[in-house]
């Protein structure tokens, strides 16, 4: 697990979350079913956004696009981020997609990450 960069901001916003698949079932020919859990707890997935500047040479948005490809290595590696939940401490989080930016003078980046 890597850090998130410092000097860029983490107040996430809009934020939508939903849980990840859970279940497993066994379908019977005579038609009945099982269900089981995969996992003792389900893990939640989340999509929200940050604002950040891009002004200058060394702007928050430069800063975590270079943290994004140099230490979280383009996503591969989970990164600490404040608790999207209780918003106490830190968690774990992974990305399951891409990061997008939109914007000029600030950017507004989408993320879709699920709890680790």
């Amino acid at each position: 697990m890597v850090a998130w960069p410092q000097d860029v901001n983490q107040k996430a916003y809009g934020m939508s979350t939903e849980y990840e698949d859970n279940l497993v079932k066994i379908q019977f020919d005579s038609g009945k079913e099982r269900t089981y859990l995969k996992n003792s707890s389900p893990k939640k997935e989340f999509s929200f956004n940050l604002r950040l500047e891009d002004v200058g040479e060394n702007s928050e948005y430069k800063k975590f696009l270079a943290w994004y490809e140099n230490v979280c290595l383009s996503g591969s590696q989970s990164f600490a981020f404040p608790n999207l939940i209780t918003h106490n401490g830190n968690a774990e989080y992974k990305f399951t997609d891409t990061p997008s930016a939109r914007g000029q003078k600030f950017k507004e980046i989408s993320f879709s990450v699920i709890e680790m």
